[in-house]
């Protein structure tokens, strides 16, 4: 190597490199003594000779000045000189790469070319030569092989970010196939969990790759009946799981979850009693007008066959505003006593409540309590109504995906997929949150195990700029993810996002990402956030992301000593994810299908 010098060092700034490189050195590729060298280019990287050091750079940049001082005794003019920008990233000793900042160069040390049996060694991510790795694709500029640490990218928070497109979703579904594919023999499946969030029904083909280890429910709110996810009735009577999924408020709805919890362990069974009792705490000294209209808005549940019944009884009451109390509309004085009252509501009264769903349930326990508490003045009925619809709107859709038994479940698979093509907005945004908050709370006394949640188009729920929900609700999502996000890594519990927007993600949760996948990305707010928040990608890298072809990403990271400009490994047809692009000629007719085989391959 020492014979291949291509120029020396001019400047040292910090660690920042400028190099002069000689002339006519515009080849991409040499070959001297067997062995292939790259040429001199933009994120290509070159050798810096300090003593039996070899110190690694990465080109930046590169300039032409013009030679003010020619040396006139060269028979060859050279107008202008060529400078290289150098951005050093580690060094070499015996042969093994070592990341970081040991040795920086002095000026006049010589600038040499690298060979590929060197870029291969610092594209070299091993710990040790004992360390597992997944192969993933090749180097875009040099096609080597790249493999990346299963101990150091799966155990940490990974980021998969690129417009629709790009390939983001065959590199998710690389990363995990091919990790599946090289340790289904070991003891990942017992030690570790895996569970994806498919918002688009795309990832069917993971589970028949590996039907006897996962398993695929498809949720549906519309059409036909779909699968349901199984909960066990503890873990839904449960106030933090209620919250979530009904979107509760922290300081006035949340609590009213609460009592509610409570009651259910009062009453546990006899909702009839919990009736009677409401009945007369409803007619009694602190009266509320709207408690007779809420009592009517569950009549059906009530009673399905007499739900009439009910509400012509309870239609008997008129509000007197004045007195503050309910009157008999057919002209009897005010209810001055709780009998009374309930004398003119007879077959309400006496109402026997079963036959219900455990939504059904809900619904009636959370209406009963919120007549009792207005009519104890213990909340306000603007404050908690809104809740009350909430659980009305959303039980139904609740109930096509949710299972909630008292039977003790079969231990589900290590890999479940779920898929929420079929849901409807409240769905894709409740579920996810259940699961996440369901599985963190439970892992958390699983020590020496693993919980690995991915989610594909996370911009679905981790969005901070949307306008479909309120405030409270959207910061009460985003903290639940920061707190997995900042809290996971030490109880084994990693995520996995894909987006095609993370400018609309929380900046604190791509912040505490370890590595990521980078695909092409455009928009300018996607860019500014990678630049402010990833320290690890440096500028020459930046710049390519607008760029990448379709597949072609850039790997950084905690795991990557130095970002790596890589194009994934294409999965074949039966192990890909159902995300290709429509092809118009064919569906149209311009071409057969064994055009577009010869094509494809």
């Amino acid at each position: 190597m020492d014979k291949f010098v291509i120029g020396n060092v001019t400047a040292v700034q910090g660690v920042s490199v400028r190099a002069k490189v000689k002339p006519d050195l515009y080849q991409s590729t040499y070959f001297y003594e067997g062995n292939v060298y790259r040429g001199i280019s933009i994120n290509e990287f070159v050798i810096l000779k300090k003593g039996y050091y070899d110190i690694v750079g990465k080109v930046e940049g590169e300039e032409i000045v013009e030679n003010l001082r020619p040396d006139h005794n060269s028979i060859e003019q050279n107008r202008f000189d060529r400078f290289i920008d150098i951005k050093i990233i580690g060094s070499f000793f015996n042969s093994q790469f070592q990341p970081g900042i040991k040795f920086l160069p002095m000026i006049g040390d010589s600038l040499h070319l690298i060979s590929d049996n060197l870029i291969s060694a610092i594209y070299n991510y091993r710990n040790n030569k004992s360390t597992s790795v997944i192969n993933v694709g090749k180097s875009l500029l040099e096609g080597l092989d790249i493999s990346i640490p299963i101990n150091g990218v799966y155990n940490s928070h990974l980021g998969i970010f690129g417009n629709t497109g790009s390939g983001k979703s065959n590199t998710l579904s690389k990363l995990y196939v091919s990790l599946f594919e090289s340790v289904i023999d070991s003891k990942i499946f017992d030690k570790s969990k895996f569970l994806l969030i498919d918002f688009n029904g795309e990832y069917n083909s993971i589970h028949g790759l590996f039907p006897e280890v996962s398993e695929y429910i498809n949720l549906r709110t519309r059409g036909e009946q779909g699968d349901k996810i199984k909960l066990p009735t503890d873990s839904f009577w449960d106030a933090e799981l209620l919250s979530v999924l009904f979107s509760a408020t922290e300081k006035t709805q949340k609590p009213f979850l609460n009592h509610l919890v409570r009651n259910k362990a009062r009453y546990p069974g006899n909702l009839t009693q919990y009736l009677r009792t409401t009945l007369e705490i409803m007619f009694g000294p602190n009266q509320h007008k709207e408690t007779v209209n809420l009592l009517k808005s569950i009549a059906k549940l009530l009673s399905s066959n007499n739900s009439q019944e009910i509400i012509n009884e309870l239609s008997a009451f008129m509000w007197h505003s004045t007195q503050e109390r309910f009157k008999g509309n057919h002209g009897a004085a005010h209810t001055n006593t709780v009998q009374e009252a309930i004398d003119l509501i007879p077959f309400t009264y006496s109402l026997h409540i079963d036959d219900i769903t455990i939504f059904e349930e809900i619904i009636i326990r959370s209406t009963l309590q919120l007549i009792n508490s207005v009519s104890k003045n213990y909340v306000q009925y603007e404050h908690i109504n809104p809740l009350i619809s909430k659980i009305s709107s959303m039980s139904d859709g609740l109930e096509k995906v949710l299972e909630i038994s008292t039977e003790q479940d079969e231990q589900s698979p290590p890999i479940s997929i779920i898929s929420l093509r079929n849901c409807n907005q409240e769905i894709k945004k409740a579920i996810p949150m259940m699961l996440a908050k369901c599985h963190f709370q439970n892992h958390k006394d699983n020590l020496n195990t693993s919980f690995h949640f991915i989610i594909d188009e996370a911009h679905n729920i981790l969005s901070d700029i949307s306008t479909r929900e309120s405030e409270a609700w959207k910061d009460y999502r985003l903290d639940l993810f920061e707190e997995i996000i900042k809290e996971g890594r030490k109880f084994g519990f990693f995520v996995t996002i894909s987006s095609q927007r993370p400018a609309d993600i929380s900046q604190t949760i791509i912040s505490q990402l370890h590595n990521y996948f980078i695909h092409r990305l455009v928009n300018e707010n996607d860019l500014f956030l990678l630049k402010n928040t990833i320290s690890t990608l440096d500028a020459a890298s930046r710049s390519l992301i607008p760029t990448l072809p379709p597949g072609a990403c850039i790997l950084s990271g905690t795991a990557f000593h130095t970002p790596a400009l890589v194009q994934i490994d294409k999965l074949v047809e039966e192990k890909s994810p159902a995300s290709e692009t429509i092809n118009l000629e064919l569906i149209w007719g311009l071409v057969d299908e064994d055009d577009e085989d010869e094509q494809r391959n």
